[in-house]
C-alpha cells in the first residue's frame, strides 16, 4: 500500500517524532505540509495528516492544504500531539476530509510536551518511548485494513 503522511510540527518538533514513527512502520514517504504537490496526492492509496494540536485545532496550514486539495476518494488517517493528550476539534478535520470524498478510517494522539514562555502545560518527556511505540503499532495496524 503507498502511503504519504502529511505533517505540522515546531516548537519540540513533538508531532515529526510521530510521524517518523509512523513513516518507519509503514514504509510511507514523510512530508511537510509546506512542501505538499497536490498533483502527488492522487498516487498514494492512504494519506495521514499530522499536526501539534493549537487552540484546539489542526495547524492552519493543514486546514489550507485539505481547502486545496481535489475531490478523491481516498482512505486518510490522522494523528496529532497536545499538551492535553487530547484530539481537540477531531470532528472539524474529519469533517473538512470527508468534504473533499475522503474516508478517515484510524485516529491517533497522544501528549507532547509544551512550554509556553517557559510555563510548564502537558507532559514533560513526551512524546515518550511507549508514546513512540504506540504509533508504531497504529501505523502497522493500518495497513491491515
Amino acid at each position: 500500500m503507498k502511503t504519504l503522511i502529511i505533517y505540522k510540527s515546531y516548537h519540540k518538533l513533538n508531532n515529526e517524532k510521530i510521524a517518523k514513527v509512523m513513516e518507519e512502520a509503514m514504509n510511507a514517504k514523510l512530508v511537510k505540509v509546506e512542501d505538499v504537490k497536490l498533483e502527488d496526492l492522487e498516487k498514494y492509496d492512504l494519506i495521514g495528516f499530522g499536526s501539534g494540536i493549537y487552540a484546539s485545532k489542526f495547524h492552519k496550514k493543514i486546514y489550507k492544504l485539505i481547502g486545496k486539495m481535489p475531490s478523491m476518494n481516498k482512505n486518510v488517517f490522522i494523528f496529532c500531539t497536545s499538551a492535553s493528550g487530547r484530539f481537540g476539534e477531531k470532528d472539524l478535520i474529519k469533517e473538512k476530509l470527508s468534504e473533499k470524498g475522503c474516508k478517515v478510517i484510524g485516529e491517533f494522539n497522544c501528549c507532547a510536551e509544551f512550554r509556553p514562555l517557559g510555563l510548564k502545560l502537558g507532559e514533560m518527556g513526551h512524546p515518550e518511548a511507549k508514546d513512540l511505540e504506540d504509533a508504531r503499532i497504529f501505523g502497522k495496524g493500518l495497513l491491515n485494513l
